[in-house]
This record gives structure tokens, C-alpha cells and sequence, in this order.
């Protein structure tokens, strides 16, 4: 115990207190250094209860540390035994291990076991014999509350990762993905994307729909897209723009001579994701435009990581271009736009892509 700068009347308190088991005075002005255990024995030499006076000054109980912390190792020893012992986790060794990992880093703890427990019911209850809509399940499986597996939920985000994991699907895997593996169905309608003049071929209803209004936009949910055959026929090459007005442009000045081009409407939806997918699946790379801001450059980079999609008058160069300013800027397209006073809007060049898309449909 250090009390420092001591005033004559602490000195004089404690030179009488520990006068027995100290043979210097303790002086006022100085700084008396004591063991605990010296203190506390000094204490009880005068009748006085050390832990009854610590809580009277302190206003409050004394906490046992040791205890506590031997009470919140048992708790997190009882709860990893519980959850490496639950069913659910015995019959899937690759969720076991990610459940290993996760608590061993303390992002899965005790405190959350009732959040886990659900996981735990939902990762049960799945792959469903029959496709099963997410809301249907959470209603069987949670209670009776079909939002309790909503998008943004914290069992959603736990439940989703666990069914990853237990899937063996990567960390780039999108929640309606991770979801169809299980064959759960998610919402196929609200989300969507809109293109023009999309060659889809086969038999599924995105191919039909598409073939049947060539030359003007179509609207096409996730549901439509990932139901019956869709392909995207090899070597026909496929444009992005980020806004719905380039799309609208490219339909009234080319309609049916407009190249595929579709419209991320933003950041990409699950639909535009899988339109993407179909079309990176037939080995052709998508050529995307965006707004020169940082989301349209985080646009671009999403797209090129997942569909190794290329820029169109999307670079550094077409950035001074599009600034009449030749030269002005350097380094990467992302130090270009952090430069930028205010973002610089596809709509800007609207003319030049609609013309780049009427060259290329000649």
C-alpha cells in the first residue's frame, strides 16, 4: 500500500497505528510504503475488521477475484462441454471444429448460449427433405416466429456462419448461398436485377422471359434466375453499370442493338450476383462502369474479385477524361477518387458508354 505526500494527520494516524510492527516514525510530507498483510494485521490488533472497514469506506462489498474467476472458468468449461456435446455439432465435424475455433477466440462464449442454442436447433433441423422456405423454418423451428432468422438478426449472422462452416463453403459465400446449400428457399422475389437484352439460353423462366423481350429492360428476380436451366452462351460479351439511367439510355438510342448490359442498381443484389455467377460461369468476364466515388470503386472491386470483372472507362485514365483534366492525378483509381472534391457521376459520361455499346453492337 503506497500513500504518498502524507498530511500531519495521517502521519500522525498511522505512525500510531503501526508504531508496533515499525521501527522508523512515519513522517507528514512523506510517502509510506506498507505491506498489506503488515496493515491489515495492524488492523486487527485493534479490534478492527479489515474487510468489514474496506466496505464501510468503500460503500460496497468486497469482490472475491479469485473466486470470480474460478466461477467464469467453470461456467465457460461446463458451457464447451455442453456445446461440443450437443448433437447437431457431433454429427458435423467441420461445424465442431469451427465452434473450436471461435471459442477459443471468445467470439462464441457462455454468455451467448441461448443465442447458440437456436443456431443449434436450426442446424438440426437442416437439410430439409424438401425446399423450405427461411421463414417457414424459423417458424417450425424457433418457436413460431417467422422473422426470427430476418437478415441482420444476431442469430442470422450466427446461424449463417455456422452453416457455412458445417458446409465447407468459403468466407465469399453470400447468406442466401449458404442458405441454398441447406436448401432452405430466401424470399425469390424482392430481390432482382434489371438488363437489357440478355442471350440467356435454356429452359428456365429467366430465359424465356429474357428471349421474349429482347430490346427493351427486364426485371428479373432470384427466384427466376436460380429456377430451370440458365446459361449464358459462350464468348458473347456482357457490360455493368452501376445506375438504372445508363440502362434506360442504352434502350431508347440501341434497343435491340444494345450489347447485354446489366445494371448493378448500386451494390449488387443477391440476383445481380447470380446473373453474374451464370455469366462468369461461362468464362466470360464482365466489363463494368461505375460512379467515381469511393462505393463505386468498392462496386468495381467486389465485382472484380468474385467475377474477375474488368473496368470499362473505369481507370485512372478515363477519370481525367471524364474531368477534362488530362494528367492531373496519378496513382491508383482509389487515390484518384479520395482526391476528387465531389464524386463524379456515371451520368457524366452517359454519351460515351452509349456510344461504346452502339461500336460494339454494329
Amino acid at each position: 500500500m503506497v500513500v504518498p505526500d502524507l498530511s500531519a494527520e495521517e502521519a500522525l494516524a498511522l505512525d500510531g497505528l503501526l508504531s508496533t510492527s515499525r521501527r522508523r516514525p512515519v513522517l507528514p510530507g512523506t510517502t509510506l510504503r506498507v505491506g498489506l498483510s503488515h496493515f491489515e494485521a495492524a488492523l486487527s490488533s485493534c479490534g478492527i475488521d479489515p474487510r468489514a472497514e474496506y466496505e464501510r469506506v468503500g460503500g460496497r462489498s468486497l469482490r472475491d477475484l479469485p473466486a470470480e474467476r474460478a466461477a467464469q472458468q467453470e461456467r465457460r468449461n461446463e458451457f464447451r462441454l455442453w456445446l461440443m456435446s450437443h448433437p447437431a455439432v457431433v454429427a458435423r465435424p467441420a461445424a465442431a471444429e469451427w465452434f473450436e475455433e471461435v471459442t477459443r477466440q471468445g467470439r462464441v462464449h457462455e454468455a451467448m448460449r441461448p443465442l447458440v442454442d437456436q443456431a443449434l436447433r436450426v442446424l438440426a433441423a437442416l437439410p430439409s427433405e424438401e425446399v423450405v422456405q427461411r421463414g417457414v423454418l424459423a417458424t417450425r423451428v424457433l418457436g413460431g416466429d417467422p422473422h426470427a432468422l430476418d437478415v441482420g438478426t444476431p442469430l442470422h449472422g450466427l446461424t449463417i456462419s455456422v452453416l457455412a462452416a458445417a458446409a465447407g463453403l468459403g468466407d465469399d459465400a453470400s447468406p442466401r448461398e449458404v442458405w441454398a446449400a441447406w436448401n432452405v428457399l430466401v424470399d425469390p422475389i424482392s430481390s432482382n436485377v434489371a438488363a437489357l437484352n440478355l442471350p440467356l439460353l435454356g429452359d428456365g423462366p429467366a430465359a424465356v422471359i429474357a428471349r421474349a423481350v429482347r430490346g427493351t429492360h427486364v426485371v428479373l428476380t432470384c427466384g427466376q434466375l436460380s429456377a430451370g436451366e440458365v446459361r449464358w452462351p459462350p464468348g458473347v460479351p456482357c457490360f455493368s453499370c452501376e445506375n438504372p439511367s445508363v440502362a434506360i439510355a442504352a434502350e431508347q438510342h440501341l434497343g435491340a442493338a444494345c450489347p447485354p448490359l446489366v445494371c448493378t442498381a448500386g451494390r449488387p443484389s443477391d440476383a445481380v450476383r447470380r446473373l453474374l455467377s451464370i455469366v462468369r460461369g461461362a468464362g466470360v468476364r464482365v466489363r463494368h462502369h461505375g460512379d467515381f466515388d469511393d462505393a463505386g470503386v468498392q462496386i468495381f472491386r467486389d465485382l472484380e474479385d468474385r467475377y474477375a470483372a474488368l473496368p470499362w472507362r473505369f481507370d485512372v485514365e478515363a477519370l481525367h477524361e471524364a474531368l477534362g483534366q488530362p494528367g492531373a492525378f496519378a496513382g491508383t483509381l482509389e487515390d484518384s477518387v479520395r482526391r476528387l472534391s465531389c464524386a463524379v457521376p456515371e451520368e457524366l459520361v452517359i454519351d460515351d458508354l452509349v456510344a461504346d455499346l452502339r461500336d460494339l453492337g454494329r
